[in-house]
């Protein structure tokens, strides 16, 4: 009878720890053109828009992104490494900054040039890493990363081309901007199906854990929020037409589409793509978590919500342009309700997903893992390693570095810089070479005082930081393929 009983609990404690082992899921949300809301610790006006507010909708704020934020940890000095949509993300799915794209021949850094071929389709990006090391992976919303011959193209064929970087499953797919080629006229943004198609891959019976990209179209520009919700049905999709409306928790499973597109203006304080679009956003990710509560798998998800790019200025390598906001949730496996207040960049995304995946990369990236910092939240905010520690951005010709409280940015070519045109109209300092103290003289980062719009005069500093880029681009140019 005793051994009967050992062996019973041996089984036992194999299951409870086998339980225990199991891998999380992993879930990006990455929306487009989102505005860094005024809870959010967003970068300091300009200084030609001084009074600037960016609030919540009045009427019932964005409830689930809060739930995310305040159940999670808030990275309150994130940054993408690029201020253009396509090269930010980039950058999110290979943990490298998108000047060493292997698409790219040379050192300009914009959408057409910083896409995923060669090896960093096939092999070097994280998707494949996941994939490759026992999860199933998906992808659903806007791609905007591979080179489309539009004389071929058709939905089977775009999803084709996402499926060679690293997915199992595609749907839901927005290859690029809706004012691309691929864009006939037919459907527009659809939130509603991008979502249920997302939900069927969660809801999928398997006992792999799953890595999901999940990236809404909205509230971006490129086709009208408002337009979109009133003048096309939810079933008209880049797909074709769908034979019933998709159906979302708490969206469209007890209603028609059409009613609950009409709670969405009832809800926005304007017509504006940016509210209607955060609106639909959040109802969106309302109906994946309530999803992910009801089959089980919240507690054991890993979600990263982050902006793609900066909206003040967009395109910039100025705070507005490259800061974002960036929160991550792993249930009760996190300091809920907590803030991670140091330099973090989109190149440690992957090294932080795949740390908690318990997947070592095979191949060498730009970023580092917030594991540990993340489990240990005081001590990284006082700590110098992480507090003063160098990140680098990159767009057109132009190139900037932060270390500690100083950035130095580089405007290398006037001629094809955004940053030198956003600059201008800002009202901020666009010299060849411009030093900010973003500490305003003090030790902390100083979220309220625009800090950018007079170059410093420390010529010791500027000299360091202008070596640093020069390795950097050294570094990155060098690298053999």
């Amino acid at each position: 009878m005793s051994q009967i009983l050992l062996v019973a609990g041996l089984q036992l404690g194999w299951l409870v720890a086998s339980s225990s082992a199991r891998r999380p899921n992993v879930l990006i949300i990455q929306p487009d053109d989102l505005p860094h809301y005024d809870p959010w610790h967003r970068p300091p006006n300009t200084p030609n828009d001084p009074d600037r507010r960016i609030p919540f909708p009045s009427a019932d704020g964005l409830p689930n992104l809060e739930r995310l934020r305040n159940g999670g940890v808030e990275l309150t000095q994130a940054y993408t490494t690029s201020a253009m949509c396509g090269t930010s993300r980039w950058s999110t799915i290979t943990g490298r900054y998108p000047s060493r794209a292997r698409s790219n021949e040379g050192d300009y850094v914009v959408i057409p040039r910083t896409k995923l071929e060669g090896r960093d389709c096939t092999a070097e990006n994280i998707p494949q890493l996941f994939r490759d090391n026992g999860y199933r992976t998906s992808m659903f919303g806007k791609w905007h990363l591979s080179t489309i011959d539009y004389s071929k193209y058709t939905y089977e064929y775009a999803k084709s081309l996402v499926k060679e970087c690293g997915f199992d499953h595609v749907s839901g797919l927005y290859a690029e901007n809706l004012w691309h080629d691929f864009n006939d006229g037919s459907f527009s943004h659809n939130m509603e199906w991008i979502t249920h198609e997302a939900i069927q891959e969660m809801k999928r019976d398997s006992d792999e854990p799953w890595f999901m990209y999940y990236n809404p179209t909205v509230p971006h520009g490129a086709e009208s929020v408002s337009r979109a919700l009133t003048e096309f049905s939810c079933m008209a999709t880049p797909s074709g037409m769908l034979d019933s409306k998709p159906s979302v928790p708490g969206l469209t499973d007890d209603q028609s589409c059409w009613d609950y597109r009409q709670t969405i203006f009832e809800r926005a304080d304007s017509d504006e793509d940016v509210d209607l679009g955060a609106i639909w956003l959040d109802d969106a990710i309302g109906g994946l978590l309530r999803v992910l509560e009801d089959t089980g798998q919240l507690e054991d998800t890993v979600i990263l919500f982050f902006e793609d790019h900066g909206m003040e200025p967009k395109s910039s390598l100025y705070e507005g342009g490259v800061r974002i906001p960036m929160f991550i949730n792993y249930g009760s496996k996190l300091e809920t309700g907590s803030k991670l207040d140091v330099p973090v960049s989109t190149v440690d995304i992957g090294p932080t997903l795949l740390e908690y995946a318990d997947i070592t990369p095979s191949y060498e990236m730009d970023g580092k893992s917030l594991k540990t910092a993340l489990a240990h939240i005081s001590y990284s905010n006082s700590n110098p390693t992480w507090i003063e520690r160098c990140l680098f951005f990159e767009l057109n010709y132009d190139r900037a570095v932060r270390c500690g409280c100083y950035k130095y940015l580089q405007i290398n070519d006037r001629d094809n810089s955004n940053t030198w045109e956003k600059g201008g109209k800002a009202g901020l300092s666009k010299r060849r070479r411009n030093l900010f103290d973003l500490c305003n003289g003090t030790t902390e980062y100083s979220p309220t005082t625009d800090t950018e719009a007079v170059s410093v005069d420390d010529e010791r500093a500027a000299n360091e930081l202008d070596s640093m880029l020069t390795c950097h681009s050294n570094q990155v140019e060098s690298q053999d393929y």
